[in-house]
């Protein structure tokens, strides 16, 4: 149902069932780690899908991109009511103008992940934020400074970001940023 949502609000009726299924999964004694690999299996295909329709609305994206997930989406055990942690990883050398587009892009498929019940995270690690849509040499930048200069800050990123996972676009983006 949701690899055939039209728009972003049959996804969010979508959504809406999640916690049914949920409490069937727990009656029928599933474990833990499965519904949290289940949660994640669709918080992954409604992002997936946000991103077909993004590009349905704005136009074919305008370089190469990978969305990835941090924290417990990365580790696959999503809980009912987690919150956001993405980014965008962009080519280098990418032009003001996709900036702007990818901008839209996160902020709509941000939208719509809050409005299908995965929070806008309240620490901002969102792709919608200026600082987590960037070229891969910024964000190898940033994981080199977090290994280097072990200050607080830096410790808190790595908690979060050391947990990545790719989604969807370009898989080399990812792939070049872990590889660090």
């Amino acid at each position: 149902a949701i690899n055939r949502g039209k728009n972003r609000e049959s996804l969010y009726q979508i959504s809406k069932q999640l916690p049914a299924l949920i409490c069937k999964l727990i009656r029928a004694n599933v474990r833990a780690d499965e519904i949290g690999r289940i949660i994640t299996s669709v918080t992954d295909s409604i992002t997936r899908r946000l991103i077909y329709l993004a590009g349905q609305s704005f136009g074919p994206e305008p370089c190469e991109f990978a969305w990835v997930v941090f924290g417990s989406q990365a580790r696959q055990d999503q809980m009912l009511g987690s919150d956001q942690d993405n980014g965008l990883i962009l080519e280098d050398g990418v032009t003001e103008e996709a900036r702007h587009y990818f901008k839209r892009f996160a902020e709509f498929i941000n939208e719509g992940l809050d409005k299908s019940g995965l929070k806008y995270c309240p620490g901002d690690v969102m792709a919608k934020t200026d600082k987590w849509c960037q070229p891969l040499a910024v964000w190898r930048q940033y994981f080199t400074r977090w290994i280097h200069q072990p200050e607080p800050k830096a410790l808190m990123h790595a908690s979060i970001f050391y947990d990545i996972r790719h989604v969807a676009g370009n898989r080399e983006l990812t792939a070049s940023l872990v590889e660090l």
